[in-house]
């Protein structure tokens, strides 16, 4: 069986799933609580492998190969952010959100921000904040799928986006979020059995780690070593660190989990997943650039890594696995956008009398028309798919990093704090990027921008009314812990 045949035979079972999947679970969606947070029964091995499939995008198999390829061992410290996040998300934020999603029935990141810091601006503001910042990263990711569809069936660029564009939103908008997690388990176990086949025969290839240990030095000094400066190590590590930790698909997630031990396993079962891949991903693209050393485009060295280095199957498993990369963080992402406009601002804001069934089917066709816009930018055909995901980390980490920790431990953060804190997070960020700001990459300034704006916002105004924080501060009442956790399928 030839590379090309395996692939398609791969993914057409896959797919095949991903279906079942959708319509399985739309017979048993009664409500907005089943289709945003999954009846809150999300188990922690679905939960982790689902936080682990979002974080793990197209940026991860196809960008990080990339970098790597470029530029050797130092982009690891991305890595590290995100390993860090996941660990104080789950000790830090996950107790506290979780007992405030039950209490008042939270579906949404912007419900948070709501209920939080009060008022309809700070709802409406980071509905608009997240949908722009999303749709720039749905349009790298359909992007490097596009590529691959292209390399492996002559697929043109646009038309392969467009198809794992229509794959992606008609599950999600179909199954909502229970499918989602349970498709996100099946598309993790792919991604690992992926890497974790692979690397050993690639390393093969190359002549074992002997001979790897003798050419990768030869390459440049720096390639096993130290090869970014400060300035792109805070930029690594802040960006995707900021972004993972207060990320609104993982916050969600932690809505969808029943309790706190769920939260602190399902980010352990991330955190394993995330581990295993970073490693496996970035000695694979240092590899690679012993074997082709010039390669023009760094983007294809998974590519030429699957359908050239590894045996037929294998090959065709790994790229499936970038497939399923893609699929498994826009159906995230589009669970967050979608109901950023359909519920969060046309339902709560302009519309609140709506009935709950008039939302879900509102929020299907907005899901549709978000998960359809990036397909578009496509066309400008972006930079390296992994810079693109580093721009929206750090515009997502500016924007959301300063709200979400200060709203959680910090009593005197106000309304005005918080738009204060998200406009300029999210505007010093992208000025930063606009006119390439000196000195620091500009997740640095959004950053600082944020909790600059909250700390002065808030100081500046009055303190918020003591009863609408007390689910957010004062000691939760004991009940009894639910042991109900939704089956991975």
């Amino acid at each position: 069986m030839d590379f090309r045949t395996a692939f398609l035979i791969l993914l057409a079972v896959f797919l095949a799933v991903l279906v079942f999947e959708a319509l399985r679970t739309y017979r048993t969606t009664s409500g907005e609580e089943d289709y945003f947070v999954a009846g809150r029964r999300v188990g922690a091995w679905a939960g982790g492998a689902s936080i682990a499939a979002t974080q793990m995008s197209a940026g991860t198999f196809v960008g990080t190969v990339g970098i790597h390829y470029l530029t050797g061992a130092s982009f690891m410290w991305g890595w590290a952010g995100i390993w860090v996040a996941f660990l104080v998300a789950a000790f830090v934020i996950a107790p506290r959100l979780r007992r405030y999603s039950r209490e008042r029935n939270a579906l949404t990141f912007p419900d948070f921000i709501a209920d939080r810091f009060g008022g309809k601006v700070p709802r409406s503001v980071i509905a608009v904040l997240l949908v722009l910042s999303y749709l720039v990263f749905m349009s790298a990711q359909y992007q490097a799928g596009g590529v691959i569809l292209e390399a492996a069936f002559g697929i043109p660029f646009f038309w392969g986006a467009v198809i794992l564009m229509v794959l992606v939103v008609a599950y999600t908008v179909i199954g909502g979020m229970t499918a989602v997690v349970r498709t996100d388990f099946l598309q993790q176990i792919a991604m690992a059995l992926g890497v974790v086949i692979g690397l050993p025969l690639l390393v093969s290839h190359a002549g074992g780690m002997s001979s790897l240990a003798e050419s990768l030095p030869a390459i440049a000094p720096e390639f096993i070593g130290w090869g970014f400066g400060w300035s792109e190590i805070s930029a690594f590590w802040l960006g995707f660190g900021f972004a993972a930790l207060c990320a609104p698909y993982l916050l969600v997630r932690f809505y969808s989990m029943p309790d706190d031990q769920t939260c602190r396993r399902a980010s352990g079962v991330a955190l394993f997943f995330v581990l295993l891949t970073g490693i496996c991903v970035g000695i694979s693209g240092m590899v690679m650039r012993v074997l082709y050393p010039n390669l023009s485009i760094p983007d294809a060295a998974s590519t030429i890594l699957a359908s050239e280095v590894l045996p037929p199957f294998v090959g065709a498993l790994l790229l499936t696995a970038v497939i399923m990369a893609v699929l498994s963080t826009v159906d995230s992402v589009l669970l967050v956008a979608g109901p950023a406009i359909s519920y969060d601002i046309y339902a709560r804001l302009i519309r609140p009398g709506i009935t709950q069934r008039a939302r879900l089917r509102l929020n299907r066709w907005v899901t549709l028309v978000i998960g359809m816009v990036p397909v578009l930018l496509t066309l400008q055909e972006l930079d390296i798919v992994q810079f693109v995901v580093l721009s929206y980390a750090a515009l997502l980490g500016s924007t959301v990093t300063a709200p979400v920790l200060l709203g959680l431990y910090w009593r005197r953060a106000t309304r005005v704090g918080a738009v204060c804190s998200m406009v300029s997070g999210f505007g010093v960020c992208l000025l930063w990027y606009a006119i390439d700001g000196p000195l620091f990459e500009p997740v640095v300034p959004g950053v600082l921008a944020g909790f600059g704006g909250m700390i002065i916002g808030s100081l500046l105004t009055k303190p918020m009314p003591p009863e609408e924080l007390t689910v957010f501060f004062d000691p939760p009442a004991p009940t009894p812990t639910s042991k109900t956790t939704v089956p991975t399928g």
